[in-house]
């Protein structure tokens, strides 16, 4: 059977591999230093967790779904995972990314899910944006372990209120872990604190790098206090905050593939360098019950 081993949570904001290429050469803003070092620090968890498969979990950025043709959860099941958008790599210069996927997890996520009361849509044809390409980028510089692409919509209203993410990580959990074949998987998922893409929101993090909301969800998450950080996560409270903070509702899935387990690794970055980032990582000992 398989074994999740590894679980993540961390953010795709397009300016940290910018920031990554730049430290190289000693030029990174001393903002984003943090974030860089969250993630080593998460990819050096992940490598040791030695998975042969990851399911990855990110949203597209209505750049090839839109209001009209928009599924809340969606598993891509095509042969490769390739991306991302044009776009995209030549505005951030971010890498171009070609991976296989794992068609038998993928089409057993697919089947067990039903079972458990959640009707994934599914895609054989799909572009993986950069919140999928980043994270793998940053965790699993190797590009030969295959992947599952998992699509969830945290843009296109109507959103699942934060209960639904929660229990869709939890079937995605127990889908996993009913895989019949021997698999070391990590699962990658990728969101926001609070975010705001376009308008003078979008520059608030230069003024006010860590809002109340941030202070007050780290603070529960901090505590394990799950229930009370689901209450908070509805599309009406998070849009709120900012347009893009909806994306905080991939983190509430995360918590529910972690079954109530504590993070092991958990970081708040917030500097001027980029808006709020949440690093969250949980260990094979802890997702299981203290053994690995």
């Amino acid at each position: 059977m398989a074994r999740l081993v590894s679980l993540i949570g961390c953010p795709h904001d397009p300016t940290l591999p910018i920031a990554a290429r730049m430290a190289e050469d000693g030029k990174a803003n001393p903002g984003a230093i943090p974030a860089l070092e969250s993630f080593a620090a998460l990819r050096e968890s992940f490598a040791a967790a030695e998975p042969d498969a990851i399911v990855m979990v990110g949203s597209d950025h209505l750049n090839q779904w839109f209001f009209d043709n928009m599924a809340p959860f969606m598993i891509g099941k095509a042969a490769r995972l390739r991306g991302p958008f044009d776009g995209e790599v030549n505005a951030w210069g971010l890498q171009r990314s070609d991976r296989p996927v794992e068609g038998d997890l993928a089409r057993h996520l697919l089947r067990d899910g039903l079972g458990r009361g959640v009707d994934f849509a599914f895609s054989d044809a799909f572009t993986a944006d950069h919140s999928f390409t980043i994270p793998l980028d940053f965790l699993s510089p190797r590009d030969d372990i295959p992947v599952v692409p998992v699509f969830i919509n945290l843009l296109a209203p109507p959103v699942p209120p934060g209960w639904r993410y929660r229990q869709v990580g939890e079937v995605l959990r127990k889908s996993i872990e009913s895989f019949d074949e021997a698999r070391r998987v990590a699962m990658i998922v990728t969101g926001h604190m609070t975010n705001s893409v376009g308008g003078p929101g979008m520059l608030r993090n230069q003024s006010e790098p860590e809002t109340e909301w941030d202070r007050e969800t780290w603070s529960l998450i901090e505590a394990n206090d799950i229930d009370a950080v689901t209450r908070r996560a509805t599309w009406d409270q998070l849009y709120a905050q900012g347009n893009g903070t909806p994306g905080f509702l991939a983190y509430v899935l995360a918590f529910g593939a972690a079954c109530g387990a504590p993070a092991d690794f958990a970081r708040l970055v917030a500097t001027t360098a980029q808006p709020a980032c949440a690093f969250l990582g949980w260990s094979e000992t802890s997702l299981n019950g203290g053994t690995a």
